[in-house]
């Protein structure tokens, strides 16, 4: 425990650590409070002008305006929001005034967007709406799930794996879906941002760990010591897991805290497919896709670490190290950029860092249905991301014990 206690404190002291931390905590405070400040709602004032409101003014003007329409959004509601729109385009076209706009039609442009995507797949947008009837809207969640197997008979004509698999999770989703104001897909979408920016500080982090003492020298004093092996290897791979876990913890609490109590906490009740797509197939309210978004960001810090230290034990230049760890934490980003085969897509999953990045990382792959071929088998990719992760955090924790104790016999 002594040991433990003593390395916690060589790695905290290290300039490194705690300026990288800063910067991290620092990033939280700001996309947080950044995500509340781009907050965005059209209102109009006396004399009819369109003003825009934003920040915590703009939340609260659009949970006003909203409030009518939070609860269950049964058929009936959602019929009534396609007869609302149907009243008003047949009287106005698409010359609405901007205070009819803003009174009917603006609380319920998400909710036209649900029933566009349903019966007419989101190829036209309002114009479409016009040619549905009312009378149909009854059938919206039946309606919806047969749209969800046509897509999926479209994408993998020869898969009934996927598709089965698929289906299977669809019917859990609980309808009619939920509808709480307030925390947004761009919430989310700058979580999702800011876990893939504490992966790249953790990166920086832990880097140095082994490798800075390769070269400064001092590695060659403590591996004569009585427990200068295997013992001191898993004490200071577990003191860096436990400093990078705590950041991580520190930072995302910030953000949760901050941005959660903004938008309202009731309005993590709402169904995720109300904010991201009608055809999304996860039975997820947004406070489940943000836990499970934050829990998949703290697996996949664990193996980057564990990654990053394997890759230290084996170097003997700090800053070689940091290069590699970084180039493997942007390679799942380039390489989706880059290609979209079968044989990318697994490399990306199987990266240690593939869980986090742009639109290859786990949150946006939850919103995909993107299917993986291994064999004869096929593997949702979120599933392949955080299984291939939890291999890797033992894996490579076993790796860097076994390659410091190596590099003590050269």
């Amino acid at each position: 425990m002594r040991i433990m206690f003593l390395e916690l404190k060589r790695v905290i002291k290290s300039p490194m650590t705690w300026i990288s931390a800063t910067i991290a905590i620092a990033l939280s405070v700001v996309i947080s409070f950044a995500v509340i400040s781009y907050s965005r709602y059209v209102d109009v004032d006396k004399n009819g002008n369109k003003v825009l409101v934003t920040g915590r003014a703009a939340i609260r003007t659009g949970k006003r305006a909203m409030k009518p329409y939070e609860g269950p959004l049964s058929e009936q509601k959602l019929q009534q929001v396609l007869k609302t729109y149907q009243t008003v385009y047949k009287k106005y076209g698409k010359d609405i005034p901007i205070d009819v706009y803003r009174e009917k039609l603006l609380p319920i442009n998400s909710f036209l967007d649900m029933i566009s995507e349903v019966y007419s797949g989101g190829i036209n947008y309002f114009e479409s709406l016009n040619k549905i009837k009312p009378e149909d809207i009854i059938n919206f969640y039946k309606q919806r799930s047969e749209m969800l197997k046509t897509q999926l008979e479209a994408k993998y004509p020869n898969n009934a794996d996927a598709q089965k698999e698929v289906m299977a999770l669809n019917q859990k989703v609980k309808t009619p879906f939920i509808f709480y104001q307030g925390y947004t897909g761009d919430a989310a979408d700058n979580l999702a941002i800011l876990i893939s920016l504490l992966v790249l500080i953790c990166a920086v982090i832990v880097s140095p760990i082994f490798s800075a003492e390769y070269q400064n020298g001092s590695d060659d004093i403590l591996r004569c010591t009585k427990y200068g092996k295997t013992r001191l290897a898993a004490t200071k791979l577990c003191a860096s897991l436990f400093i990078v876990f705590a950041m991580f913890t520190i930072c995302i609490s910030i953000f949760v805290l901050i941005v959660n109590s903004a938008y309202g906490w009731d309005s993590l009740q709402t169904s995720a497919q109300v904010l991201s797509s009608a055809l999304s197939f996860l039975p997820l309210t947004m406070s489940q896709e943000q836990e499970l978004t934050i829990l998949a960001g703290l697996i996949t810090l664990l193996a980057v670490a564990c990654f990053t230290l394997f890759i230290s034990a084996k170097c003997y230049n700090p800053t070689t190290t940091l290069v590699i760890a970084i180039a493997f934490c942007l390679l799942p980003v380039i390489l989706y950029s880059v290609g979209q085969g079968n044989f990318i897509n697994l490399l990306v999953c199987l990266l240690p860092a593939g869980g986090s990045g742009l639109t290859n990382s786990f949150y946006f792959q939850l919103r995909n249905t993107l299917f993986l071929q291994i064999g004869s088998f096929s593997i949702w990719a979120p599933y392949l991301m955080m299984g291939a992760a939890i291999i890797e955090i033992p894996m490579f924790f076993i790796l860097s014990i076994h390659t410091y104790c190596k590099h003590q016999t050269v």
